[in-house]
């Protein structure tokens, strides 16, 4: 069968569907004490700072329509949680010990709001915990997904209040218990057979590329003049990614990356690149084996055979410069959302496709030669653009919508409803916080991240100074060898 793929930035395991097997992610075996990487647990309380046992709301808060009737039984159901955060804060979503997790600080609020109780709280396979991508250590999501068993809290015998309401009030509830970097962004009722993780039938992914990663070769050389001169003759051949990483990081200064960015941030793309890079990016649609944009990956590996089901440029956007330390205003940067959709995706693989098709863009490599990388003779070095830029955009249930709407068609007081999370003729209020959450959130995270750190900038370097003559030549055996324990510059597998 199918080898279990980490994935795309490190972000998401995708296995097959019909494996038996666990993910570690997903409580497996049986515990005799909450998870270590819980809230539940007490070495995690002590670490955070974190107390939980006297804010938990009682039986009669959360009904309300007898508080003297603690006997009265809240009902449990499975529920499709939509989830939008910042991952900058965070260990990554994977519940893991000694780390803030977002999945530990979800928990910790669905907890104090009472939709988890205390005798499931720290045991994720109590309420059968699922979600549908794994999101790594800094990583963003406008549209994770996650499925569990939570208790309805706004319930009442007399069922006066409209299931739809109920959804929306423990949205507000569990919300007030997060931080503004995590929003719960719908509820919604779904099958007790539902599973976020299994019933994802596709993904898409946004990234974020500033347009001076277009501009000419020349004109990124020149825009690091400035640096020392042993910055230009270092060795530049065959370099390691460690190798590269201690250039850059013994060698361009803030100062350096401060007179690289104001000759490059003016930079705008015309229509003709633009163009370019959409018929770039089309390259990669289809079904084609994708092992030179991953790691570790035999070209005879089943697993290196993916379908990319879109792949596309958006209209670029302004975005107008803040005021740094100084009090100067910074200058406008331009930034191209690229989206793409497919089943499933490799470690890395959208972000070396990123690179690749900015390349093929602006000419510094060929098509034939990105043609040629997607057969199963070909092994060629392909770099990775920044983690910085990538985020999960969307995940579909399709399927599960469809079968869905054919079991409830003639049922009209039927409380399940498909998940609407996507965008289409009508734009439903889960889809507009999504867009509330990214437009206002990410995107102005990454455009401030990018000024800060100048991982854009440092990549540049890296890829038309340090690599400039060792990208996409086919490698032989031992080449191949090297690249694919090795992968290139600006990888960062937690």
């Amino acid at each position: 069968g199918e080898k279990r793929q980490k994935t795309e930035g490190d972000q998401v395991i995708d296995r097959p569907k019909n494996s038996r097997r666990q993910e570690d992610w997903e409580s497996k075996a049986p515990q005799t004490t909450p998870h270590e990487g819980s809230f539940a647990h007490g070495d995690m309380q002590k670490l955070f700072n974190v107390h939980v046992n006297d804010t938990v709301p009682k039986k009669q808060d959360k009904v309300g329509d007898d508080a003297a009737d603690t006997t009265l039984k809240i009902p449990k159901r499975k529920l499709g949680m939509l989830v939008s955060f910042l991952g900058s804060n965070y260990g990554g979503f994977q519940i893991n010990a000694g780390q803030r997790s977002l999945q530990a600080e979800i928990e910790l609020a669905l907890y104090r709001a009472g939709m988890i109780a205390p005798s499931n709280f720290g045991w994720p396979s109590k309420y059968s915990w699922s979600s549908s991508a794994r999101t790594d250590k800094g990583v963003h999501a406008s549209s994770q997904v996650v499925s569990l068993k939570g208790e309805m809290i706004f319930h009442s015998e007399n069922d006066d209040m409209p299931i739809s309401d109920q959804l929306n009030a423990m949205r507000e509830s569990v919300n007030d218990h997060l931080p503004d970097d995590i929003r719960i962004l719908d509820f919604e009722r779904v099958t007790r057979q539902f599973c976020a993780r299994t019933n994802r039938d596709k993904v898409r992914y946004q990234y974020m590329v500033p347009s001076y990663m277009l501009c000419p070769r020349e004109q990124v050389i020149s825009a690091f003049d400035s640096a020392e001169t042993s910055l230009r003759s270092e060795p530049t051949s065959n370099l390691t990614p460690m190798e590269a990483s201690n250039i850059v990081s013994e060698k361009i200064t803030p100062e350096i990356l401060e007179q690289a960015r104001s000759k490059l941030a003016s930079y705008r793309t015309t229509p003709d690149q633009m163009n370019s890079l959409k018929d770039a990016l089309k390259v990669f649609e289809g079904t084609h084996r994708f092992h030179n944009y991953t790691r570790r990956l035999s070209p005879n590996d089943p697993s290196a055979s993916r379908y990319i089901i879109s792949f596309v440029a958006l209209d670029s956007i302004v975005v107008p410069g803040d005021t740094n330390k100084n009090g100067m205003r910074e200058a406008d940067t331009e930034w191209i959302p690229v989206q793409v959709t497919g089943q499933s995706f490799l470690l890395n693989q959208i972000r070396k496709m990123i690179s690749a098709a900015v390349d093929l863009a602006r000419g510094t490599v060929t098509k034939n030669q990105i043609e040629k990388s997607l057969t199963k003779q070909c092994r060629i070095k392909v770099n990775v653009a920044p983690a910085q830029g990538l985020f999960l955009d969307r995940s579909f249930f399709e399927i599960y919508n469809t079968q869905l709407e054919r079991k409830t068609q003639n049922n009209e007081n039927n409380d399940l409803k498909p998940l609407k999370w996507v965008e289409g003729e009508e734009i439903p209020p889960a889809v507009k916080r999504i867009e509330e959450f990214k437009n206002d959130k990410i995107l102005p995270h990454i455009v401030k991240e990018e000024t800060r750190e100048g991982n854009f900038l440092k990549y540049l370097y890296c890829q038309d100074v340090l690599y400039a003559h060792d990208m996409y030549n086919e490698l032989d055996s031992s080449d191949s060898k090297k690249a694919s324990s090795d992968g290139v510059a600006g990888e960062s597998d937690g």
